[in-house]
């Protein structure tokens, strides 16, 4: 009896000790391909900001893309998502010409189907009374070996609005 104990107690021990190695991290990272896949997105989402082509815009997003703008929009799927595209390119002056640049600065795998990027962009001209730059983060999935946003954010650079007056300077007389 004891020695089957034993037994039962080093056949569980064997079966545990893969719960104490540390955690692989194979599959958890997206192949070089993955990645310049995904951070070909932002170059196709400005390209096609800069054509105002909702079409080209829309094939970058899944089919149950969700996101709040920064105004508290709710935005669900993709025929939401290029609805609220041409609002805002219906918005702009008409037969305004406008480009757009885009950098993903990162790519955070999260698992090797998804991932969250993140990055810059400006527009040029600036349209006035308009953001001329600013910041995104979007989560990415890839499904049926293709890779769309399922949620972004994308923010006004607000910098100018945040700078503080010089308080050092003694204020000068005027004569």
């Amino acid at each position: 009896m004891r020695t089957r104990l034993i037994q039962l107690f080093a056949m569980m021990a064997v079966c545990a000790l893969p719960a104490c190695q540390p955690a692989s991290s194979a599959g958890t990272t997206g192949s070089p391909a993955d990645e310049q896949a995904i951070r070909d997105i932002t170059n196709k989402y400005a390209a096609a900001f800069g054509q105002r082509d909702t079409t080209a815009m829309g094939a970058l997003v899944s089919d149950d893309y969700e996101d709040v703008d920064p105004t508290g929009m709710h935005t669900k799927g993709k025929a939401g998502f290029q609805a609220a595209l041409a609002k805002e390119f219906a918005m702009m002056p008409a037969g305004a010409s406008m480009s757009m640049t885009a950098t993903t600065d990162y790519v955070r795998w999260i698992d090797a189907n998804h991932a969250a990027v993140g990055g810059t962009w400006q527009t040029s001209p600036a349209m006035p009374g308009m953001p001329s730059k600013g910041s995104f983060m979007a989560v990415v999935e890839k499904k049926d070996n293709s890779w769309k946003m399922t949620s972004a954010l994308g923010a006004a650079d607000v910098s100018a609005m945040m700078t503080m007056p010089d308080t050092t300077k003694k204020p000068t007389k005027k004569p």
